[in-house]
């Protein structure tokens, strides 16, 4: 793919965010990385305005990635004369909640949580949503800012940087720093900021229920 002539627009189902990927020379695991230049529709600058746009806000260790699954499909020019067709990349991971700090999802077992980008279907390059975005590591823990999508209930999906908070595989919820930092996190909470229009009604984000959250399950057992 020549860097002049890649050019693709994401489609987030929840709305957040609208992106057109661009090419970064820079290299993650020896491949080409690309990564999408954002213009977000909410604003997630402080721990209370993201959350206040999260469906769940939880603390949870990455066991492994599952798969990778390729959605919206289009074609573009490589070439004067040649085409392709390319694929935007999700990741999905097998993740422990640890703890809720928003929402009530199932603490009891694994459940699956996506993420914007991964290795493209090439098995050439890599894309993620911002500079500095990675694929989250295993056995690391992470405070994840969810949104559910569409359908079922069955995804749930943080992509954006500011939604993600890396605690490193160290971290220990019990100890007086893990608690400092939850505890930043739940005072967030009470304070959460969901946005409003210039008339201050509320904005209707159309939040969503996980299939992986308890009410969920007891209301269809």
């Amino acid at each position: 793919m020549k860097k002049n002539k890649f050019k693709i627009v994401l489609s987030i189902l929840t709305c957040i965010l609208i992106a057109v990927v661009i090419i970064i020379l820079v290299t993650y695991k020896n491949k080409t990385v690309y990564y999408a230049s954002a213009m977000y529709l909410f604003d997630t600058s402080t721990p209370e305005k993201a959350i206040g746009i999260s469906d769940y806000v939880f603390v949870c260790k990455i066991n492994k990635i599952l798969r990778t699954e390729y959605k919206y499909p289009i074609e573009i020019e490589i070439s004067l004369e040649e085409t392709a067709i390319v694929t935007t990349p999700y990741t999905i991971y097998s993740i422990d909640v640890i703890k809720n700090i928003k929402g009530n999802l199932d603490t009891s077992k694994s459940i699956e949580f996506m993420q914007y980008g991964g290795m493209n279907e090439d098995g050439k390059s890599y894309m993620f949503l911002e500079e500095g975005s990675y694929l989250l590591e295993k056995g690391g823990y992470y405070i994840l800012m969810a949104d559910t999508w569409l359908g079922d209930g069955g995804i749930i999906e943080a992509s954006e940087p500011n939604r993600i908070i890396a605690l490193g595989k160290n971290f220990d919820i019990t100890a007086e720093n893990g608690l400092e930092i939850v505890s930043k996190y739940e005072e967030a909470y009470k304070n959460e900021i969901v946005p409003s229009t210039k008339n201050g009604d509320i904005v209707d984000k159309i939040n969503h229920i996980s299939k992986y959250d308890v009410s969920y399950i007891s209301d269809r057992d």
